[in-house]
């Protein structure tokens, strides 16, 4: 079996998880893929671009994903970048909640790309409040025209969580395609 401490660690607690206790086998099994997979987070910059997989939606985190990644080609750097969602990577786990732990656990940018809260994203978005993840997660939230809009939007939990990032400035809003492209440009522009 192949041993690697920050692996094991993650790992160790999802097992302590209810109902995600993981057999010696499931532990290979995942450290195997872990290890597979592991080079696209120690030898580059990895961004993990969360949101709604509904059609619409899943186009504007497919963009956000290569914006990142072709932003940061252009700036010649010999660090590597590779911006990913959660279905980009080898299915680790049968559990989608485990998957997500370990990749956020590794990912070094975390990246919420937020239209309303109907959705698996919103418990996403819920696990990734903790402080362990706070400081490398950015929240980037769809604005609508009328207050209705925005409050059919967003449910008050998830509203919360936004206005939460907000007084970290960890928040950006944006109404169009394009205001979104600017604002994850100038969120992660190089200082």
């Amino acid at each position: 079996m192949i041993n690697d401490d920050a692996t094991r660690v993650v790992i160790d607690k999802l097992g302590d998880q209810p109902g995600e206790t993981l057999t010696p086998e499931r532990v290979e099994a995942i450290q195997t893929a872990m290890h597979e997979n592991l080079g696209r987070f120690i030898n580059n910059t990895s961004y993990f671009v969360l949101g709604s997989y509904g059609e619409e939606e899943r186009l504007r985190l497919e963009t956000v994903r290569d914006q990142l990644a072709s932003d940061a080609a252009a700036l010649n750097s010999d660090d590597g970048v590779d911006a990913f969602l959660m279905d980009d990577i080898l299915d680790l786990s049968e559990f989608f909640t485990s998957k997500f732990k370990l990749l956020v656990s590794y990912a070094d940018r975390i990246v919420g790309v937020y239209e309303h809260s109907q959705g698996g994203h919103a418990w996403e978005a819920g696990y990734i409040d903790q402080s362990t993840y706070r400081d490398r997660t950015r929240a980037f939230y769809r604005t609508y025209e009328t207050e209705e809009e925005q409050y059919a939007a967003y449910d008050g939990m998830f509203a919360h969580y936004l206005l939460s990032m907000g007084r970290v400035d960890r928040v950006y809003t944006w109404t169009t395609p394009e205001e979104l492209r600017d604002c994850v440009a100038d969120a992660y522009a190089p200082d």
